[in-house]
């Protein structure tokens, strides 16, 4: 993943995205269909827990084109979308399957407006095909197995060779995704970070990222952050590119949520049905997971404060749930099973990856950007991928400029919906943190 080239995003100061094809076509069809002209709205949806890509498309039909296609979903729509005017950024190309007319609307007598819901074509791949077989080796080693059998769909993946991760594993009538998503559940790094598994609009293969190592990037935009001012409006700069038009805090911070799933303080109780056996592992996050990442030096500020507490005890040295965990051993005489956990450090991780997850939905923020720095066929540039952001802080402090350190930071981007009206481009991101800045002064870099 790589940095955004500043220079090149505002060559010509261009906004403008062009549909170089956009063409619906069907087995049932002599030929596809040309609908470039007819299009109104066409969005697309990346999730950072969702191995394929959906959209949306809006088609003003006064064609007959919902007649004489005879939508029934299974349809194929293929587009291609390129910068209006800047020819050095390629272009991005990709297959969805309509799997669902959301709405078919008369307008007038002879004119109405198709709205078709899209999902990418190995989505649809996926529903067709079922896994039920036995596979053995390193989850990641398994999943590339699956993607490529099923799917004809590659992985980019950072996982550590680990053969204390070898399992064997019996896929129990899943669907391609539904198994690799069972798989990358069950992975960790050896420091407890949790794996994402998800597809991206630009890119055509499936990326395999740790939590770990996507928060460790740095952020693609360091030289221009992602600024909620009126000035960057107005100003004939290039940072006028990376001006946050309209953004969401709403039903965040809610502690008693992560209190209540035993990720804040909590003891986790492993129970071997084979052996009969226990172990009780006590999770704090600050020991277990603030006192151990450093990723990110500016922003170190906990999510959860050591100096938040209740009746003068800190919140995470309260064992404030006990939550029971049963599996089984020695399935297989040579290689553990998909939910064995023999040791306590195994056991460990698995709580400590759920608990990172937990704490990325603690305080996700919605903003509004324009597309165009996200939207580029040479890499990905969107979901897993680190920003900047900045808010100025609310009061005048004097000649220099002071940052809201809570809602600015180094935000990984969670989800995107890229919506394409009028040849305009906006890019709708979720984006979320596990830590704040350390101070109010302008991050460099």
């Amino acid at each position: 993943m790589s940095e955004v080239n500043v220079s090149q995003l505002n060559a010509e100061h261009s906004s403008d995205w062009k549909f170089i094809r956009a063409e619906l076509n069907s087995s049932r069809a002599f030929q596809p269909l040309d609908i470039r002209n007819v299009i109104t709205d066409f969005e697309v949806y990346e999730h950072i827990d969702k191995p394929y890509i959906t959209g949306k498309l809006v088609v003003n039909d006064a064609q007959r084109v919902y007649e004489r296609f005879d939508f029934q979903g299974g349809e194929t729509f293929t587009v291609e979308i390129s910068r209006a005017h800047n020819q050095k950024i390629p272009s991005i190309t990709k297959t969805f399957i309509v799997d669902e007319v959301i709405d078919a609307g008369r307008v007038n007598e002879t004119v109405q407006t198709l709205m078709l819901h899209l999902v990418e074509d190995v989505g649809f791949s996926d529903v067709l095909a079922n896994v039920n077989r036995s596979y053995t080796g390193q989850p990641q080693t398994i999943m590339q197995k699956i993607s490529t059998e099923y799917l004809d769909k590659e992985i980019i993946d950072n996982a550590a060779d680990n053969v204390e991760n070898s399992m064997r594993v019996i896929i129990p009538n899943l669907s391609p995704i539904e198994a690799m998503a069972w798989l990358k559940n069950r992975s960790t790094t050896v420091e407890g970070y949790p794996f994402f598994l998800y597809s991206t609009f630009a890119v055509n293969k499936y990326y395999l990222m740790d939590l770990g190592s996507l928060l460790s990037q740095p952020v693609i935009n360091k030289d221009a952050a992602f600024t909620y001012s009126q000035g960057v409006e107005v100003s004939e700069t290039g940072s006028r590119l990376f001006k946050i038009h309209d953004y969401k805090l709403a039903n965040v911070e809610n502690i008693s949520s992560l209190i209540h799933a035993g990720y804040v303080g909590a003891n986790h109780s492993f129970h071997n049905i084979t052996t009969g056996s226990s172990e009780t592992i006590k999770f704090d996050v600050h020991f277990d997971i603030y006192n151990k990442i450093d990723f990110n030096k500016r922003q170190k500020r906990p999510l959860i404060s050591t100096e938040l507490k209740h009746k003068d005890k800190i919140l995470s040295d309260f064992e404030s749930r006990n939550i029971s965990n049963v599996f089984a051993t020695r399935s297989f005489n040579d290689v553990k099973s998909y939910g064995e956990e023999n040791t306590r450090d195994e056991q460990k991780r698995s709580v400590v990856a759920n608990a990172m997850k937990h704490l990325l939905t603690k305080a996700p923020m919605e903003i509004t950007v324009e597309g165009r720095e996200f939207l580029n066929g040479s890499s990905n540039y969107s979901i897993g991928n680190n920003i900047k952001v900045i808010f100025k802080g609310t009061a005048d402090d004097g000649p220099s400029v002071k940052i809201d350190r809570k809602m600015s930071g180094d935000y990984i981007i969670h989800s995107a919906r890229h919506v394409f009206s009028v040849e305009k481009c906006f890019s709708i991101l979720l984006i979320s943190k596990i830590a704040n800045y350390n101070d109010d002064s302008y991050p460099v870099g």
